[in-house]
């Protein structure tokens, strides 16, 4: 009896050690994900506030007429009767045919209120202790609008480089509007501008264990890092035909999702994100759809097999756009490398 005594005391006393042990073991791995996560971030934070030097672009805002614009113009004068149209008709022509072509453009394929929210106020996107707090601004003249004293400088380092109006990185996802034609932002311009001011203070992002690793270690998570900050930009965007070329232009919103080969897969970091599809020509993405199923998809938000396509897919904006721009881009499609699902 004195022998099971004993050894139900040594195995007390094994037990008591290995608890000990991992109970250390436990402690260590604390202390090491703990300086890990704040030497990431601190290196993500000088990211964040890396300077930047970026060209000087200038462009009016609002875009002058057009000829064709000022023949149609001239035209709807002679109708009305009206004056001869002047400079300051001309300018207000010019302003409103902007806002009109920017409204068009925010509802439709650049999508800013998915981001910025219908009234273009801001809104909170992601909001988790371990993954941090990121939020979309404020563009309105409102309390807390950050672009009240914008110029168009301070609009094109925003949107298509990345780079906050203090020189500083941003977290815009500007790799899907590097390309924007100067004429296209300026639009977009107008249209903000023409929006009832929001008063709506929104917070600075918030570095929490996932972005802290993922901006410090990831070569692409801050778009000014792989931007080249002085290639020029095209004053205006190709012309509206069903072409390769515009379907180009338009498909540079999709990468921000789908991946520079637009093969989709899993986005690190967004926890509100499901694996996005392939849109590529290969048997795991769009081989054997239609351009009638195209258009199905983002007119009703249904697959090809007639399921529903989930809601962080923006179909029902993208399915505004007309139907050559539709056009274009399924043509485009057509044209890149088919690649396996899943290489983001």
């Amino acid at each position: 009896m004195s022998k099971v005594i004993r050894g139900f005391s040594m195995i007390r006393v094994l037990m008591k050690k290995l608890v000990k042990i991992l109970s250390w073991g436990i402690g260590v791995l604390i202390v090491v994900a703990l300086a890990a996560f704040a030497v990431a971030r601190v290196i993500a934070g000088r990211k964040y506030n890396q300077p930047w030097v970026t060209h000087e672009a200038s462009f009016p805002i609002p875009f002058p007429l057009s000829a064709a614009e000022l023949a149609t113009l001239e035209m709807e004068r002679q109708t009305t009767g009206g004056p001869a149209t002047g400079g300051p008709d001309r300018q207000a022509a010019a302003l409103s045919r902007a806002i009109a072509r920017g409204e068009y453009l925010v509802n439709t394929r650049v999508a800013c209120n998915g981001c910025h929210g219908p009234d273009l106020g801001g809104k909170v996107l992601i909001d988790q202790t371990i993954v941090g707090y990121w939020a979309a601004p404020n563009l309105t003249g409102g309390n807390g609008g950050i672009t009240r004293a914008f110029s168009a400088a301070d609009w094109d380092r925003a949107v298509r480089h990345g780079v906050r109006h203090t020189g500083k990185s941003s977290s815009m996802p500007t790799t899907e509007f590097v390309n924007l034609s100067d004429h296209e932002l300026s639009d977009i311009i107008a249209f903000v501008r023409s929006r009832p001011p929001v008063d709506r203070v929104i917070k600075p992002v918030g570095i929490g264990p996932v972005f802290a690793f993922l901006v410090a270690f990831g070569p692409d998570a801050l778009p000014a890092f792989k931007t080249d900050h002085y290639k020029p930009h095209p004053v205006e965007p190709p012309v509206e035909a069903a072409s390769v070329e515009l379907g180009s232009h338009i498909a540079q919103v999709c990468r921000g999702c789908h991946g520079p080969s637009l093969s989709g897969g899993t986005i690190a970091g967004d926890p509100n994100m499901p694996v996005v599809a392939n849109i590529t020509p290969h048997e795991t993405g769009l081989k054997g759809w239609t351009e009638a199923d195209f258009f199905r998809a983002l007119r009703e938000g249904k697959r090809r097999d007639g399921t529903d396509i989930k809601p962080q897919m923006p179909w029902a904006a993208y399915g505004q756009m007309r139907d050559v721009e539709l056009k274009a881009l399924w043509a485009y499609l057509q044209t890149v490398q088919p690649v396996p699902k899943g290489n983001h």
